[in-house]
């Protein structure tokens, strides 16, 4: 296909993602279709009985054109561009393959004297909540609290700090502590960017900071990005969790 030929192409599935058509006019293409396709079908087998080959040459033609346009079609004007599965997959992750990465690591390798640690989450959409303690709570008498916010290839990562409300620099705050500045470390290798400003959380009694991470394009419709951002995340919040355990932070 020339140039010209897929720069109209690309013009014509613009112009149908963007169209917002009635009920009406969506019967009314699916029925300029089915007419198309049946009068090749039609043409076809009359050229095929009539042993005309002109016939049968001029129906595949349409068919080879016709038949792909229209799956095309049907799919950018009824479709919802996968939409529904990407909400799918974005629930599947904050919900099922994150929770399961952090138990594994964390009742697989917790600290010492950590003991068991209970993960809890609350999903509102595609933001949730998870909070993390021991089971005994005879570690540490406080639990490790953060937020996932998945925007289909972009992650919020926000955890809570003890800090003054006065406080502001989210660098500073993880600098204090060399268990913390390791997990710092770690994530900005990662691509995490921390947002340098952490804002205080009244209701929480905590610095509030955000770690920004921009995703590849198919991550969530690839099962082993998928699977790396989860793993990956749970050694971050392993290394939390070691540092609320060891410092009480």
């Amino acid at each position: 296909m020339s140039d010209e030929g897929e720069r109209t192409s690309s013009e014509l599935i613009r112009w149908l993602k963007l169209l917002a058509l009635p009920t009406w006019a969506k019967l009314g293409l699916a029925a300029i279709m089915l007419l198309t396709l049946a009068g090749a079908m039609g043409l076809l087998l009359f050229g095929m009985l009539d042993k005309d080959r002109e016939s049968v040459a001029a129906a595949v033609s349409i068919l080879t054109v016709g038949l792909p346009l229209g799956l095309v079609v049907v799919a950018l004007v009824f479709g919802d561009g996968g939409a529904r599965k990407l909400r799918e997959f974005t629930t599947q992750v904050l919900e099922g393959e994150v929770p399961k990465a952090v138990r594994e690591n964390l009742n697989g390798m917790a600290p010492q004297g950590a003991g068991p640690v209970r993960l809890e989450y609350q999903s509102k959409g595609f933001v949730t909540d998870y909070a993390l303690s021991p089971v005994a709570r005879v570690a540490t008498s406080g639990a490790f609290r953060f937020r996932l916010e998945l925007n289909v290839r972009k992650v919020n990562l926000v955890v809570w700090m003890q800090a003054q409300a006065s406080d502001g620099d989210a660098r500073a705050m993880f600098e204090a502590t060399p268990a913390l500045h390791a997990c710092l470390l770690g994530a900005e290798r990662e691509g995490y960017v921390l947002n340098p400003v952490a804002q205080w959380d009244a209701e929480r009694r905590g610095a509030k900071c955000v770690f920004i991470k921009t995703m590849g394009e198919d991550f969530l419709l690839n099962p082993a990005q998928r699977l790396y951002f989860a793993q990956d995340l749970s050694f971050f919040v392993r290394g939390m969790w070691e540092a609320v355990v060891d410092h009480g932070r």
